[in-house]
């Protein structure tokens, strides 16, 4: 089995000039590439390049960043792309309170209620969830608490402390690495990587963003995904081939890949 990149965006404007030539070299080198939804839009080309690419499946949803964005007919138009057999997943969805140049400022009230929204088309749907966090990892707990036992999928790109990683182990969610658990300055994000169970580690890039050293600053892709796996393994003390295995392993129980 190859790598599984759980969550890319090769549906954003960052691959417009090449779409093509990159899902190509990507579909061909990993196992599967579940393309995620931030948005009414950015979820329909996702479903779009999913139905036109055997190993790429996709996840729909309204990001955060785009509470604006929801209106009385948002949760319908989601759900009738989430009957697409090719949609493995609702997200990403959760809370973000960071402070971005080009998103106003974080109403994480607003961000909770469409969040609560998307959380029970999850669950109508019987899909796996991929939350997102950012600078509020405290507060989406005491958010999704209450659905311990009845919901199920991943944090996404996780950036926070091993303390709060055990209280979303505690919620039976998995914790997924991107290309950040290779930057010199995150032992933090290596030592969840380091203590977390093996049957809850899974990789991702969320390319374009993120990519891992030494490529840091430039466009990311799925196919580097193998530094992700790669940093797992040194920090789990596997061989390479074993990390493989069991992060697509893992993606491939949660998202009920037909591989």
């Amino acid at each position: 089995m190859k790598l599984i990149d759980t969550h890319a965006h090769l549906q954003f404007q960052a691959y417009d000039s090449d779409r093509d030539e990159a899902v190509k070299r990507n579909s061909e080198e990993l196992e599967a590439v579940i393309n995620v939804g931030t948005s009414v839009d950015a979820s329909e080309k996702g479903v779009t390049l999913a139905e036109a690419i055997s190993n790429f499946y996709a996840s729909v949803a309204v990001h955060p960043h785009h509470v604006d964005q929801w209106d009385e007919n948002t949760s319908n138009q989601l759900k009738s792309l989430a009957q697409n057999p090719k949609v493995v997943a609702i997200g990403e969805i959760g809370l973000d309170n960071h402070l971005y140049e080009d998103y106003p400022k974080p109403d994480l009230k607003k961000q909770a209620k469409i969040l609560d929204g998307q959380i029970s088309l999850a669950q109508e749907l019987a899909k796996p969830i991929l939350f997102h966090c950012r600078d509020a990892y405290d507060e989406l707990y005491d958010q999704i608490k209450g659905y311990k036992g009845k919901v199920r999928g991943l944090m996404h790109c996780y950036m926070g402390t091993w303390d709060q990683a055990k209280k979303f182990l505690d919620l039976d969610l998995s914790i997924s690495f991107s290309g950040n658990i290779t930057f010199k300055g995150n032992n933090h994000i290596r030592d969840v990587a380091k203590k977390l169970p093996a049957d809850k580690i899974l990789t991702e890039t969320d390319s374009p963003f993120l990519s891992p050293e030494p490529r840091r600053g430039q466009r990311n892709e799925p196919i580097y995904v193998k530094m992700v796996a790669a940093t797992i393994a040194t920090v789990r003390n596997l061989r390479s081939e074993e990390a493989v295995q069991i992060t697509a392993q893992n993606a491939n129980f949660l998202f009920d890949l037909p591989i």
